[in-house]
């Protein structure tokens, strides 16, 4: 069998060797984000839907290391288009659907991007079009505008069509190839540009390498078993890392029939559960507790032949474990990760407790046994006190993070600034995450909180600083403090406290105007919660009380009065 050495060489192993084998099913009602009918792929048919749009990419001109912007639903499209990129070089630099023309004209003026790609449609956004405005507005002045290709019907003057389904003809196909060798992909070579969400005001960029990204291939293997041609049912945005590091590379690692699903529906969920048969899926806590709520309200909940769940983003209660292994002989795994590559899994084959396994994680360190799983083979962990820069080495005690690995990012792109920041002087990756050690022998690591203010709505990170710099630039605000606020659904929402300038009134609904239309921003970063102050709590130190702030914000109450 050929070396795999980049991710193109397991999608030609998969259509040589699995070619007639199911490879990936459309969300059953993709109908609500886009044009087109829901479609079920076999290796050979993705893989030719992957020449077609790879060869369109090749005759625009675009080559090895120039960046394509991707608009990312969770769709089959999407999973072409990456893969059709990565065959010919180009770095992938995927944005979350609900961006609008503030965050992805904020990353094409840092990528200067050769291309984007999306769609006529994504809900009832004309996403096409906004790319089209978008190019359209970075190529004045003699600048290089980046060349926009869509799928979908009707598409806006100047945007190139990627429907074009038809099977290569021989002299297409050597063309193809030509450019498919030209590329010379090595694994060091970048695949994707993640953005991170949630740590900063501004996304930081992350460069993930083909190397880096097989790395973790085995992952659905390894903590749930998952066979070769085995299904997996994923709701994971392909713009994360959860996704891009786990989901995409463990799909072609094990030749498997990934279900897709997009928007989340818990009754669409449920249905492709029980119509699919997927033997593995992956819930944030907050739907895992909704699952369970449907069967304290009296219905029955089939969930077929699902044997391991993948899950994270909070901590999860010792009780779902219990739940989940008595209801329905299912298997929790707590991960944590991050977009820079950080992963810690706490599996049933490293941490047999289930009231540890919801919190603690195996710690990598030296005298440790450390964790089975060749996901995670490589990673060393240390605890760190962030103020003395003094290694913690004994239990109890919080400290950060730090991680060294194959998988962890070597820096940002094009930011040395912050890359020197997130390194300290040993070279460890600074998570910026508080964790103590703990166990009897002081074999794992508990998850103590954060050292940055980030919410994380429904699986999604928020920086709580890009919010309150939104928010100030509502010409009444003078000054924004956004915050974490519980919610039963969603595990937290965004709160904002203000301060009016004036004593000028706001309301909550006339401020998320502001946000959306004039800032452009994604919905589900708009604060949800909302309390006017006539001025901000501040500690003796002289900065800001966000506990005192928090306090306001009770769990699951009502929005706040204007």
């Amino acid at each position: 069998m050929p070396e795999i050495r980049v991710l193109p060489d397991l999608l030609a192993r998969n259509r040589s060797t699995y070619g007639d084998w199911t490879c990936l099913v459309d969300p059953l009602d993709r109908a609500r984000i886009a044009d087109g009918p829901a479609r079920r792929l076999t290796w050979a048919q993705f893989g030719a839907h992957v020449d077609r749009v790879a060869l369109a990419l090749a005759r625009a001109g675009l080559h090895r290391g120039d960046v394509v912007v991707l608009a990312a639903p969770t769709l089959s499209e999407t999973l072409v288009a990456q893969m059709a990129c990565l065959e010919l070089g180009l770095i992938i630099a995927p944005v979350a659907a609900q961006y609008r023309e503030g965050e992805i004209g904020a990353i094409i003026d840092r990528l200067s991007p050769r291309a984007l790609i999306g769609f006529t449609r994504l809900g009832k956004h004309a996403n096409a079009a906004m790319l089209a405005a978008l190019a359209q507005g970075r190529g004045q002045g003699g600048a290089l505008a980046p060349t926009v290709f869509a799928f979908g019907d009707d598409l806006p003057e100047g945007v190139q069509s990627l429907n074009d389904d038809a099977a290569l003809t021989p002299d297409e196909q050597a063309e193809l190839d030509v450019a498919r060798a030209a590329a010379a992909l090595t694994p060091e070579d970048t695949a994707f540009i993640i953005f991170t969400s949630g740590t900063s005001a501004r996304p930081k960029a992350v460069p993930r390498s083909h190397r880096a990204t097989l790395h973790v291939r085995s992952f659905l293997e390894d903590v749930a078993d998952l066979p070769m041609g085995g299904c997996f049912l994923s709701p994971r945005l392909l713009n994360t890392i959860g996704s891009l590091a786990n989901g995409l590379p463990a799909w072609l690692h094990s030749a498997a029939r990934m279900v897709l699903h997009h928007p989340f529906d818990l009754d669409v969920f449920l249905r492709q559960i029980v119509e699919e048969r997927p033997e593995v899926t992956s819930c944030p806590p907050a739907m895992l507790n909704m699952i369970l709520q449907r069967i304290e309200e009296g219905e029955t909940v089939d969930l077929g032949g699902l044997h391991h769940i993948t899950s994270g983003s909070a901590q999860i209660r010792p009780e779902l474990f219990r739940e989940f292994r008595e209801r329905f002989g299912i298997s929790l795994v707590n991960v944590y990760g991050s977009s820079e590559g950080a992963m810690l899994i706490a599996s049933d084959r490293d941490i047999p407790s289930e009231v540890d396994r919801g919190h603690c994680f195996p710690r990598h360190a030296e005298g440790c046994p450390g964790s089975r799983l060749r996901t995670v083979a490589g990673t060393q962990t240390r605890i760190v006190d962030p103020g003395s820069e003094v290694e913690i080495t004994q239990p109890g005690k919080n400290g950060e993070l730090r991680l060294k690995g194959v998988g962890i990012l070597k820096g940002y792109w094009d930011d040395p600034a912050v890359t020197k920041e997130s390194f300290d002087a040993e070279g460890w990756f600074k998570t910026g995450d508080l964790f103590t050690i703990s166990g009897d022998a002081g074999q794992y690591l508990t998850f103590a909180g954060r050292l940055k203010n980030i919410i994380v709505r429904g699986g999604l990170n928020i920086s709580a600083e890009e919010v309150q710099g939104l928010a100030l630039s509502h010409p009444l605000v003078a000054e924004a403090v956004a915050v974490a606020v519980p919610d039963a659904k969603l595990g937290e929402k965004v709160g904002l406290a203000v301060v009016l300038r004036n004593g000028e009134g706001l309301s909550l609904p006339d401020l998320c105007a502001h946000l959306r239309d004039h800032c452009k921003v994604a919905v589900f970063k708009l604060p949800e919660h909302f309390q006017i102050l006539d001025a901000l709590p501040v500690m003796p130190s002289g900065k800001t009380d966000l506990q005192a702030i928090r306090a306001r914000f009770p769990g699951n109450a009502p929005h706040a009065k204007d």
